[in-house]
């Protein structure tokens, strides 16, 4: 299930899994809290207020149009705003839109209560114990996504020096784009580029498999070349066959 992250603009952009939804974004919203509520007494809104207001403008006539849109756009994306965890944010209003059987045709507030009450107590702890489970993966989640990018870069630092040995600690690792932060840990170095070839190596680790590729891409061209790498002397192999090759080793001429 989605869940809502604390970040801004340029942490989401990692993630294709993952939208960003706070100020300044096609789905922001317009109600900020410390602004006048248009309330009758007028007192400054507080986020819940806001919150409230940015959902019931979305079962307005005009706004029911923009909720099916939201609706459809981030369908099963975990929600990232600058609002901190402990207050009450409008990607919540998302989520539920979005991520609930009927899409775009269920918006509520965040004080509106469904169904019977609950008065027994083991029904009032088990509903504390899956809000508790829900603040803990959301937390769990976060905290993946914000440490993925150095995970990923240290532990290719680390399979690259154990396959090609003690030189490999001067590749400069750089993160490359996150796909699942939960699963996969990618990363990507480049060596070179030379007669029109670029030259990358990239480091994979997708559910406990480490594997390091050369990757060969043609810079005028869309073609591109993927080796699977498993040792330094295989890597000076695929390199042979590269233009690189004349200038690593000159003494033969570019000659393999």
């Amino acid at each position: 299930m989605p869940v809502r992250l604390q970040g801004a603009a340029p942490d989401a952009a990692l993630s294709t899994a993952c939208a960003y939804v706070g100020p300044r974004s096609p789905y922001a919203n317009p109600f900020t809290p410390g602004d006048r509520s248009p309330s009758p007494a007028g007192p400054p809104m507080g986020p819940e207020e806001a919150v409230d207001l940015f959902s019931a403008t979305l079962r307005g006539p005009v706004g029911r149009s923009y909720a099916e849109e939201f609706a459809r756009a981030l369908r099963g994306l975990d929600l990232m705003c600058t609002c901190p965890l402990d207050v009450p944010c409008h990607a919540d209003v998302l989520l539920r839109l979005a991520n609930s059987p009927g899409g775009g045709n269920t918006i509520s507030t965040s004080n509106s209560t469904e169904g019977p009450a609950m008065p027994h107590p083991i029904m009032v702890s088990a509903a504390e114990q899956l809000t508790l489970d829900r603040w803990r993966r959301t937390a769990a989640r976060q905290d993946a996504f914000r440490t993925w990018g150095p995970r990923s870069t240290k532990a290719a630092a680390n399979f690259a020096h154990r396959l090609l040995g003690a030189d490999a600690a001067t590749l400069e690792w750089q993160t490359l784009g996150l796909l699942s932060f939960e699963e996969h840990l990618q990363a990507f170095a480049s060596l070179d580029t030379v007669g029109g070839q670029h030259l990358e190596l990239y480091y994979s680790d997708q559910g406990g498999t480490e594997s390091i590729t050369l990757r060969v891409s043609c810079m005028s061209c869309p073609s591109q070349h993927v080796h699977a790498v498993t040792s330094l002397e295989q890597l000076g192999h695929l390199l042979s066959q590269t233009p690189a090759w004349q200038y690593i080793a000159p003494q033969d001429g570019g000659n393999y």
